[in-house]
């Protein structure tokens, strides 16, 4: 018999956003709007170098796990990140575990 530990609801949308942002394409869509500028989705698939239906299908990802937020101007939505700040210490935290796990750091 196999027991299953309970999983809270903090861990398991923390599990949610490592795994979303293991997908190279909502990596890359975090990444650009880390950068501080809003964007709409045709800039930011121009910019990912994707098309803009799948785009728009990470950014509704992003939506649901509250990373981005959009706002509507005209017929177009803006997005940028929803915790921009807290974000950005993700992204340096996953660089400096890179660069201290790569096998040519010593």
């Amino acid at each position: 018999m196999i027991i299953v530990a309970s999983v809270d609801e903090a861990e398991y949308r923390q599990s949610r956003l490592c795994r979303l942002l293991g997908n190279p394409i909502a990596f890359t869509v975090v990444s650009l709007l880390a950068e501080g500028k809003e964007m709409n989705t045709s800039e930011i698939a121009k910019a990912a170098g994707r098309s803009v239906s799948r785009v728009s299908n990470i950014l509704a990802a992003l939506r649901l796990a509250e990373v981005v937020r959009y706002q509507t101007e005209g017929t177009r939505a803006q997005y940028r990140l929803k915790h921009p700040r807290e974000t950005r210490k993700i992204f340096a935290a996953l660089s400096g575990f890179v660069k201290t796990a790569s096998p040519t750091h010593h």
